[in-house]
């Protein structure tokens, strides 16, 4: 026991300097999409493999999901972008519950620097529902959930095929923003931004409607 602290505390206090070490630079280098899109080009053919790499540990550094959908558009078009998103979000989430699971809530509160994570626990029981109706009406932090799963012992396989099929209208939105983003003036980009606008306040009216009971 006094061993598995001991390994627990090590790793949570590596992971948080490597956090507070590179996140603000991570930040600033997906500020511009187009200079990812050209970096994962240059590797030809390791781009998606690389792109799926920087997926997955976006969860650890708290990195926007949106962001690297909207880079994948722009990097591999609507339908394979889509598709690789999703797979990032998952893989991302994946990580995430393990880490949650395995290090315990100590790890997780400083990951998330002590946010409220206030999710029913009925998503234990019914889980593969409620994990792709809090993905599908993001009311909740999308890394937060992976964590909050993890804690709550979400059965693995409703977690990984809620986040995956709950991610897909939410992927598929924000890779035709990036696929359309080097057209602004364009009716395919102004689509793609009704389109994010109308995902983006979906969350607030649900929750309105939920406080009016």
């Amino acid at each position: 026991m006094r061993l598995k602290r001991a390994f627990s505390f090590i790793t949570l206090l590596l992971i948080t300097v490597v956090v507070l070490l590179y996140r603000k630079q991570l930040l600033n280098m997906i500020k511009n999409p187009e200079d990812i899109r050209n970096f994962l080009l240059s590797y030809k053919g390791y781009a998606v493999a690389i792109f799926l790499l920087l997926s997955t540990i976006r969860s650890v550094f708290l990195l926007p999901a949106g962001t690297f959908a909207v880079i994948s558009g722009l990097t591999f078009g609507n339908l394979i972008g889509t598709l690789l998103t999703c797979v990032g979000v998952t893989l991302s989430g994946i990580l995430a519950y393990f880490i949650a699971k395995y290090f315990g809530r100590e790890f997780v509160e400083c990951i998330l620097k002590r946010r409220k994570i206030d999710i029913n626990s009925l998503i234990k029981k019914e889980g593969l529902f409620y994990i792709i109706s809090l993905r599908l009406i993001p009311i909740f932090p999308f890394d937060a959930v992976s964590y909050a799963s993890g804690l709550m012992d979400v059965n693995f396989k409703d977690f990984v095929f809620g986040t995956f099929l709950g991610s897909l209208p939410g992927a598929f939105i924000y890779t035709f923003l990036g696929n359309s983003i080097m057209d602004i003036r364009g009716p395919k980009f102004k689509l793609a931004l009704f389109l994010v606008i109308i995902s983006s306040i979906t969350p607030i009216i649900y929750k309105y409607v939920l406080k009016k009971g």
